[in-house]
C-alpha cells in the first residue's frame, strides 16, 4: 500500500486548516436558536444590553415582541464595524434579542418606533437595506419589511403617534413636501399633519389642521379608543399649550378640549379600560428655566376627561408619577403602567427646543405601575444607558410582569461583521496557508534533490 508524500501530507493539513478557519466563522451563521411559535404573556424583569454585532431582525427574526429599547450604549449605537446610523432591540417572547438597524441615529423606541398592540409588528419612518417609502412596517415573526408611500401631500413620516389596537392602521405625523416658508421663519420647520393609514389598502385619512413641528410631543401625541372606532390627538392651542381632540376613524371631528400649558394627554395608552374616559397629565414642578434637579423632582398628576364629551370626569384615582416626564402605556385592570424619563447628568432647561422625552434629554427610563392603592412600584428598570422603551399592549393589558430576564446570544451575528471578520481573519490566514504551502514543497523538492545518487562521470565509467 501506498502511503503519501511529505508534499501530500502538508497539502492535507493546510486544507484541513482553511476548512476549519472558515467553518469557525460559518457555522454561527447557520446556528439558529431555539424558541416557541408564540412566547407567554410574560413582560420580562428587565432586559441587558445587546453586543455589537447582535443579529438583525431581517437575518433571524425574534418573534412576537416583549420589549423594544435603544439608547446611547456601544451595542445601541453606530460601530466599528458598520459605522452608520443606529440601532433599536427587540427581545422576542422567547428571549431573544435582535436588532433594527436605521441609516438615522437618535430613533426613540414608543415614539419614532412603535411596537403594534399585539407585538407583531413594528413601524417606522425608514430602516437599513429596507423598502422606500412614508411608513415601513417589519413584521417580527418573518423579518419581511413592506414600504407604504406618500400620499395626500405627506411625504416623510416625522413619528409613529399611535397603533389603533386590531393592528390594522397607524396614525403618523407626516410632514409635508409642498410648503412654503415665512420670510420671517428663524428655523426651517416644516408643517405636520396627521394622517391615520390602513396597512391593509395602503389608504390614508388626514386629520386635524397642519401645524410645525416642535409643537407637539410624539410622547402625547394621541391615542386610541379600545374598540378603536373613535381616537383623540394633540394640536397646538391657540395659546402656550396643546388642544385635545376627537374624532372618528373616518376623520370627522367630535368634540375639542383646551388643556392649557401644562396638561397633556398622558399617552398612547391613555383610554381607559372600558373606553368611557382618557387619562391626561399635569405638571407639578419647573416649567421654564430648569437644572437637573428640578426636572428630576418633577411630578406629575393624572385627571380624565369625558371619551365622549371632552369634559372633566371623575376616573380610578391614582399617586403622581415621579420623573422629568412620564408616558402611558396602557392598563392593567386598575393599575396605569407608564415609561418614567429621568434627566441626564449635567442637564438644564435652558434652550427653545427641549423635549420631555427627547434622546439628549433623557439619561434613563423606567417602567412604572401608578396603582389604584395609592402607590408606585418599579415594574422594569434596563441599564442606565436605555433611554427608550416600548411594550406591546396586549403585554401591558393581558400580561405578568417580573418574568424570567434573557440574555443576549453570542450568535448568530449581522452579515456585515461576518464578512469583515472572515476579511479580517479567514482570508489572512489562507494567504498564510497558500505561503506555508509554496515553503513546504521548495523545501522539500531541496531535499529529494540534495538526496538523489548522483550519475557517474565518463571518465569513471571507462576505467570501469
Amino acid at each position: 500500500m501506498t502511503t503519501p508524500s511529505r508534499v501530500s501530507r502538508g497539502k492535507i493539513i493546510v486544507v484541513e486548516f482553511a476548512v476549519l478557519c472558515v467553518a469557525v466563522v460559518l457555522v454561527p451563521v447557520l446556528h439558529a436558536e431555539s424558541r416557541p411559535a408564540r412566547g407567554a404573556a410574560v413582560v420580562p424583569a428587565n432586559v441587558e444590553l445587546p453586543y455589537l454585532w447582535q443579529a438583525t431582525v431581517g437575518m433571524d427574526p425574534p418573534g412576537t415582541a416583549a420589549v423594544l429599547f435603544g439608547g446611547d450604549a456601544a451595542g445601541l449605537q453606530s460601530d466599528l464595524f458598520e459605522m452608520e446610523g443606529g440601532k433599536l432591540v427587540v427581545v422576542g417572547r422567547g428571549g431573544e434579542y435582535r436588532v433594527l438597524r436605521y441609516p438615522t441615529e437618535k430613533l426613540l423606541a414608543g415614539q419614532d418606533v412603535r411596537l403594534s398592540p399585539d407585538g407583531n409588528l413594528v413601524a417606522q419612518s425608514e430602516v437599513t437595506d429596507g423598502p422606500g417609502g412614508r411608513l415601513v412596517v417589519t413584521d417580527l415573526r418573518t423579518g419581511r419589511n413592506r414600504g407604504y408611500g406618500g400620499q395626500n401631500g405627506d411625504y416623510y413620516v416625522d413619528g409613529i403617534a399611535a397603533w389603533r389596537p386590531d393592528g390594522g392602521a397607524a396614525l403618523l405625523l407626516s410632514q409635508l413636501e409642498d410648503f412654503k416658508v415665512p420670510v420671517d421663519a428663524k428655523h426651517l420647520v416644516r408643517p405636520l399633519r396627521y394622517a391615520l393609514l390602513d396597512l391593509d389598502t395602503a389608504e390614508s385619512v388626514p386629520l386635524a389642521d397642519i401645524f410645525e413641528g416642535y409643537d407637539v410631543s410624539l410622547a402625547w401625541a394621541a391615542a386610541f379608543a379600545p374598540d378603536g372606532r373613535n381616537l383623540v390627538l394633540t394640536v397646538p392651542g391657540s395659546t402656550n399649550g396643546t388642544v385635545l381632540r376627537a374624532y372618528d376613524t373616518g376623520g370627522t371631528p367630535l368634540w375639542d378640549r383646551d388643556l392649557g400649558a401644562e396638561r397633556h394627554l398622558a399617552g398612547s395608552g391613555a383610554y381607559t379600560p372600558d373606553g368611557r374616559a382618557i387619562a391626561t397629565i399635569t405638571l407639578d414642578g419647573c416649567t421654564d428655566v430648569c437644572d437637573r434637579d428640578q426636572l428630576a423632582a418633577r411630578r406629575w398628576t393624572v385627571s380624565y376627561v369625558d371619551a365622549a364629551t371632552g369634559a372633566d370626569v371623575a376616573g380610578p384615582p391614582l399617586p403622581a408619577a415621579p420623573g422629568m416626564a412620564v408616558r402611558a402605556l396602557g392598563w392593567h385592570g386598575t393599575d396605569l403602567v407608564v415609561v418614567q424619563y429621568r434627566p441626564e447628568d449635567g442637564l438644564a432647561k435652558d434652550y427653545e427646543y427641549f423635549r420631555e422625552t427627547g434622546w439628549y434629554e433623557t439619561g434613563d427610563v423606567r417602567v412604572l405601575a401608578l396603582r389604584s392603592d395609592g402607590t408606585v412600584s418599579v415594574l422594569l428598570d434596563p441599564p442606565n444607558d436605555v433611554t427608550s422603551i416600548d411594550i406591546p399592549q396586549d403585554l401591558i393589558r393581558d400580561g405578568t410582569f417580573a418574568g424570567p430576564t434573557s440574555s443576549p446570544s453570542l450568535l448568530p451575528a449581522r452579515w456585515g461583521i461576518l464578512v469583515q471578520v472572515s476579511l479580517c481573519t479567514v482570508v489572512p490566514l489562507l494567504l498564510i496557508a497558500a505561503g506555508a504551502v509554496v515553503v513546504v514543497r521548495r523545501v522539500l523538492r531541496r531535499r529529494r534533490v540534495s538526496g538523489r545518487p548522483g550519475r557517474p562521470s565518463r571518465s569513471t565509467a571507462a576505467a570501469g
